[in-house]
């Protein structure tokens, strides 16, 4: 779930009034128009008196945020790695469920955190569940008791498909009592969601 603000937005000759959403790869603005703007296309950023400069091949963008041009302008240009933005470092325990993207298990594995051989065990910081399909989710009961309490289970699944939608997946977790607090872009044809157990249902620690 990236920042959102309302603002205006010079583009073109246009002065257009809108919602501007800060992705994890692209700045999307939706209002008197829609527009997407990709980081990898982005060939200069600059926070200038409130406004966020963007020179990109279709020209100048010019947003006005406020404080929050900075911000932005630094977060573009640094963007958090995929695996920072999972919460998964050296010092994480990792289980994986079902076969996950290549791409992204050799991300996790780069991390160096502790990765399972199979999807058993306990104690786990975070569990990833490769859900390609709704019957995928039945684990999801399983793998929550393989968990540690202040943990997270990520459902990485394809957009767009038939075979499982948003809704089935954020109904398997919120059915087991989990709480959806986090989404993350895996690709373009892969999101991932992450539940956690409520704060109310943690044991207590001595």
């Amino acid at each position: 779930m990236g920042q959102e603000l309302k603002t205006t937005l010079r583009f073109d000759g246009r002065i257009l009034q809108g919602t501007a959403h800060l992705e994890g790869d692209a700045i999307v603005f939706r209002g008197d128009a829609t527009l997407t703007v990709k980081f990898s296309e982005i060939l200069k950023t600059e926070a200038n008196a409130g406004w966020l400069d963007l020179q990109t091949g279709r020209g100048l963008l010019l947003f006005e945020l406020g404080p929050k041009a900075e911000v932005w302008a630094e977060k573009i240009k640094n963007p958090k790695a995929l695996v920072e933005k999972l919460g998964i470092d050296a010092t994480k325990k990792v289980c994986v469920a079902g076969k996950l993207d290549a791409d992204l298990r050799a991300d996790l594995e780069a991390s160096g955190a502790t990765i399972a051989k199979t999807a058993r065990g306990k104690d786990f910081d975070a569990i990833f569940l490769a859900a390609g399909e709704k019957k995928d989710l039945e684990k999801l009961a399983s793998l929550r008791e393989m968990l540690v309490d202040d943990g997270g289970i990520w459902i990485v699944y394809p957009k767009g498909v038939a075979t499982i939608t948003e809704r089935e997946v954020l109904t398997a977790g919120r059915t087991l009592q989990l709480t959806d607090n986090k989404v993350a872009k895996v690709s373009e044809t892969l999101t991932a969601v992450r539940f956690v157990i409520p704060v109310a249902q943690r044991k207590k620690k001595k």
